[in-house]
């Protein structure tokens, strides 16, 4: 993609001893279509080599910021975003992988869509071998993504893509360790809609033993708290339908054993895929 016209997008990470995916992740920015990028990398505190392979490289897009002790995402996010210069500010995780024209692609959907605040994309699941085990859909549909947050995270939090202004008014609740972009999500409702891209862009390593598997029941309850707070203070109106579904999701979470509740989550919304052995990530980022 030519540079020319291209507005600075800001890319934010944090890292916290991702050492074993850390190369991948930094290369899978750094080998975006779309080139105009400061790549804001703040380290969490790691105490394995992960400074030591961020400061490996030299291409000055790269920025990077040190906490003096481990203070956790939102902290981290909130650090970057006060320096972030970008027009849009994208998220990233340390151990996941963007596809080579992510940026690109929702560079152009916001410029085209002045009505939506934030975007995400759909997620391809890979595993510790980078094999692909399942798709993760996330709605279209703006009203969707607004209902569904009584329910689920309607945007996976490292496909975000949203614009800055936006992003550094409002950044992350610290009190909201684990599920600080719900809270996100529902501030960003004040100002405009949020949405994602029907396409692959972005590849979720998920693996078991994970903070997605962690104290789910705790973090249900953080997340109950989130909704709540967002009812009373920033004047979300959810459908009934959708606090109904809501009940019943506490049930269920409440009622069973914590892998049988991700499981039973993650059937809700990933689709299993049929493998070819010869398909490589490679191949999936040029789509």
């Amino acid at each position: 993609m030519k540079t020319k016209n291209q507005p600075l997008i800001s890319i934010i990470m944090p890292v916290f001893n991702g050492a074993k995916f850390l190369s991948d992740a930094i290369n899978s920015i750094l080998n975006q279509t779309y080139t105009n990028f400061e790549f804001i990398i703040v380290n969490d505190k790691s105490t394995d080599s992960s400074f030591k392979i961020i400061k490996s490289y030299s291409d000055k897009r790269i920025k990077i910021l040190q906490n003096k002790i481990n203070s956790g995402v939102a902290f981290s996010l909130n650090k970057a975003l006060k320096v972030a210069k970008g027009k849009y500010i994208a998220r990233m995780d340390a151990d996941d992988i963007s596809h080579s024209t992510r940026i690109e692609k929702q560079v152009k959907f916001l410029n085209k869509n002045p009505n939506i605040i934030a975007v995400g994309s759909q997620v391809k699941i890979i595993d510790n071998n980078n094999q692909i085990t399942g798709n993760r859909h996330y709605p279209i549909n703006p009203q969707k993504c607004h209902d569904y947050l009584m329910l689920t995270s309607p945007i996976q939090h490292p496909t975000l893509m949203a614009r800055a202004q936006i992003y550094k008014k409002i950044g992350y609740t610290n009190e909201y360790k684990t599920a600080e972009d719900w809270d996100l999500y529902f501030k960003f409702l004040n100002y405009g809609q949020i949405s994602n891209i029907n396409q692959y862009l972005y590849s979720y390593r998920q693996l078991f033993g994970s903070n997605g598997f962690k104290n789910i029941k705790k973090a249900f309850i953080l997340i109950t708290k989130i909704r709540l707070n967002a009812i009373l203070n920033y004047k979300y109106k959810p459908a009934w339908l959708m606090l109904l579904s809501s009940l019943v999701q506490t049930i269920i979470v409440f009622a069973l054993p914590e892998k049988i509740v991700f499981n039973l989550f993650n059937l809700w919304r990933v689709q299993k895929y049929s493998l070819n052995p010869k398909e490589s990530l490679l191949e999936l980022a040029q789509n």
